[in-house]
């Protein structure tokens, strides 16, 4: 619960601008980051080497669900892609791209204890246009009419000879 209040106060009082020389986000994967923390605040005592893990905040993009790291989907016949690191360099290239400053919402805690966020980059919902541009899957329904517009388009992975399998399906037999 603590967690959850520091977030809410986090998110009404903070905002994080991409031209910043010390980067205190990082990309874990197409659908998860996380914030160090003492990076952001800029409150450091103890160099960060010290405190390892303990800076970092986990979250997950509330919405999407993008294939795992090692995931590997087909381009053409007979030619794979690690559809992951696909995925988690489309984010890097939206975060780069987009206009505005990078806002952080917590909307709620998942399974394994990340902070659940909307992410935007200006006005930009990012894990609604990893979607729209079909470089993620919706979870669950959350973007359902934007997955069905990238597939009836062939947008990104929807445009490759076999698109990867729904992550939520490979995780199982992973």
């Amino acid at each position: 619960m603590k967690l959850f209040i520091f977030c809410l106060f986090f998110s009404l009082h903070s905002f994080i601008f991409a031209g910043e020389s010390k980067q205190p986000l990082f990309i874990v994967d197409g659908d998860s980051v996380n914030i160090n923390i003492v990076l952001f605040l800029d409150i450091a005592q103890t160099p960060t080497e010290e405190l390892g893990n303990k800076a970092n905040l986990k979250m997950r993009i509330a919405g999407i669900d993008t294939p795992e790291i090692k995931q590997t989907c087909e381009i053409e016949e007979d030619q794979s892609i690690d559809c992951g690191v696909l995925s988690k360099n489309y984010l890097q290239k939206l975060l780069e791209s987009e206009s505005g400053d990078l806002v952080i919402k917590p909307i709620g805690v998942d399974y394994y204890h990340r902070i659940l966020i909307r992410l935007f980059k200006g006005e930009t919902d990012i894990g609604k246009k990893m979607v729209e541009d079909g470089m993620s899957y919706s979870y669950d329904n959350t973007y359902k009419v934007e997955e069905t517009y990238a597939k009836e388009n062939k947008l990104g992975f929807w445009s490759f000879f076999k698109p990867p399998v729904n992550p939520k399906i490979w995780r199982k037999e992973h």
